[in-house]
C-alpha cells in the first residue's frame, strides 16, 4: 500500500532541493506526536535527529552527502545505539548499562546518510507475532477504524511507515516478526538469510533463527536498505525461471476465507502475468508439530539466555504472557536439542530441494486477517492466535531460508503473500519479488 514518498522518491526530492532533511524530520516529528502514533517508540531521538538531519543539508549544500543523506529510517528497540540502554520492549532492562557502541547495522545506516528518529516499540524480548507489549503500550495497526492489532514483534517498526514517520524500518525476525507486521498492515517485510546482516549488538532471542530484516513500501525500498546493511557481497541473480511453486501442505490448514480469497487472486494476477504456478508439497513439513512435541530450539535457547544473563529477574517483571514461553526452554534436554538440530538439517535440505525449481516457494505469509485486541483477552486465546500466525512464517526461519511479504490484490483487511527460497538467494528472489509486485499492484 503505497501512502507516503519512497525512498527513492526523498532522495530524489533531496538531491533536487525540493525539499530538506530538516523538513523530513519536523515531519517525522509532528507526525509521532499524534495520538495515532502512541507507543510506536519507546526510545524518541528527537534532537539527535535534528542534528544529524541538519549536518545531511550542510553536507548536500558542500556536495559529499551520504547517499541516502537525511532520509528516516527506524530501528527496533533491540538493537544497540551508542549510550542508551538496549530494552528489548522489557522493564526488566530498562536500568541497564548503556550500549557502548552502535550495532553495526546501525553504523552502516548512519554512514549512507539515513537519519534515525526513533527505536521502536516491540513486543517483550522479541517472543511473539502478536505485537503486544503491556509495559510501553501497543502500537495500534491503523488499517482498521477498531483497535486490532499490529503483528510483531517489530510492532513500532511497521506503524511507524503505516503513518509515514518513516519510508523504512529495521526489524528483525525469529519467527516472522518482519513479515508478520507487514502482511497485517499491506506492506513489505524481507527476512534475508539470517547470515546476511550481522546481528551484533541485536540484544538475542534465539541465535539459530535470530535475522534482522527490512521493512518498507516497496520491494525497491527493501532492496536499497538491504543492500547498505548487508555483510556479504552482492550476487548476480540467476536467471528468472517466471516460476513458483504453491506450498500446499502443513501452511494452508485453518485459513480464513479472506486470506485464501486475498492469496487465490494473487495467484491469478501471478498467472496472468506469464508467471507458471505449479503446486508443490514438502511432506518433511508437517513433521514440525510432531519434532516440537517437547521443546523448540528457540524456546531452548532463548531460556538459556535468560538464565544466564537475567539470573535474578523475577517472573514478575515480565510480561506474563512471555515469561510463560519462556519458562518451558528449561525443560529442553540435551538430547531433544540435538533431535531438533538434526532434524532441522533434513527440513532445510528437503526445502531447499524443492525451491530450486522454482524462483520462489509461495504461501499465505499468515492464514488470518490482524485479529481485534478484543479477541486477545483471555490467555488461551493469545497463545492459541498466536501460534497459528507464527506458523507460516516460521517454516523460512527454520530452513535457513530468505522471505518476502507482499500485499495481496484485496479491498478490504490486508493479506500478505509469502515468497520465499533457500539460503543465499536473497538477491534472486529480490529480483523476482519486483516482478511479482508489479503484477499484484
Amino acid at each position: 500500500m503505497r501512502v507516503f514518498p519512497t525512498i527513492a522518491e526523498l532522495t530524489t526530492a533531496l538531491a533536487g532541493g525540493a525539499t530538506t532533511a530538516a523538513s523530513l524530520i519536523e515531519d517525522s516529528i509532528a507526525r509521532s506526536d499524534t495520538s495515532a502514533a502512541a507507543h510506536v517508540y519507546i526510545t524518541r531521538l528527537d534532537a539527535a535527529a535534528r542534528l544529524q538531519a541538519a549536518e545531511a543539508d550542510s553536507a548536500r549544500k558542500r556536495g559529499d552527502a551520504a547517499p541516502y543523506a537525511g532520509v528516516p529510517i527506524t530501528i527496533k528497540e533491540n538493537i544497540d545505539l551508542k549510550g542508551l540502554p538496549t530494552t528489548a520492549g522489557s522493564k526488566v532492562l530498562a536500568g541497564a548499562p548503556p550500549a557502548m557502541a552502535d550495532a553495526p547495522v546501525v553504523k552502516k545506516l548512519k554512514s549512507a546518510g539515513f537519519v534515525i528518529p526513533g527505536r521502536t516499540n516491540m513486543t517483550e524480548f522479541a517472543f511473539s507475532g502478536l505485537g503486544l507489549n503491556p509495559h510501553y503500550g501497543t502500537p495500534l495497526n491503523p488499517r482498521f477504524s477498531t483497535p486490532h492489532i499490529p503483528g510483531g514483534s517489530s510492532s513500532g517498526a511497521i506503524v511507524s511507515i503505516a503513518l509515514g514517520l518513516a519510508p523504512a524500518a529495521i526489524g528483525t525476525d525469529t519467527g516472522g516478526s518482519v513479515r508478520i507486521p507487514a502482511a497485517l498492515h499491506g506492506l513489505v517485510g524481507f527476512k534475508p538469510t539470517q547470515a546476511a546482516v550481522s546481528r551484533d549488538g541485536v540484544l538475542p532471542l534465539s541465535v539459530s533463527f535470530d535475522t534482522v530484516g527490512v521493512m518498507a513500501q516497496t520491494v525497491a525500498d527493501c532492496r536499497t536498505v538491504f543492500d547498505v546493511i548487508r555483510d556479504d557481497s552482492q550476487v548476480a541473480p540467476r536467471p528468472l525461471k517466471r516460476r513458483v511453486g504453491v506450498l500446499t501442505n502443513f501452511v494452508m490448514s485453518h485459513t480464513q476465507p479472506e486470506v485464501e480469497a486475498g492469496f487465490r487472486a494473487a495467484l491469478e494476477r501471478l498467472a496472468a502475468g506469464g508467471i507458471t504456478i505449479q503446486p508443490i508439497a514438502i511432506p518433511i513439513l508437517d513433521t514440525i508439530p510432531e519434532m516440537n512435541r517437547n521443546g523448540t530450539i528457540q524456546t531452548a535457547e532463548c531460556f538459556a539466555w535468560h538464565t544466564e544473563h537475567l539470573p535474578d529477574a523475577p517472573d514478575s517483571a515480565y510480561d506474563p504472557r512471555v515469561i510463560a514461553r519462556i519458562r518451558p526452554g528449561g525443560n529442553v534436554d540435551a538430547a531433544t536439542l540435538r533431535f531438533l538440530r538434526a532434524r532441522r538439517q533434513e527440513i532445510i535440505q528437503a526445502f531447499s530441494a524443492a525451491a530450486a525449481d522454482f524462483d520462489a516457494l509461495v504461501w499465505p505469509t499468515v492464514p488470518m486477517t490482524a485479529p481485534a485486541m478484543a479477541d486477545l483477552v483471555r490467555d488461551e486465546d493469545y497463545h492459541r492466535i498466536n501460534g497459528l500466525i507464527l506458523r507460516n512464517p516460521m517454516v523460512v526461519n527454520l530452513t535457513d531460508g530468505c522471505a518476502i511479504s507482499l500485499p495481496c490484490p484485496v479491498k478490504d483487511a490486508p493479506v500478505g503473500a509469502m515468497f520465499s527460497s533457500a539460503h543465499g538467494n536473497d538477491d534472486a528472489l529480490l529480483a523476482f519479488a519486483e516482478i511479482a509486485e508489479g503484477l499484484l499492484a
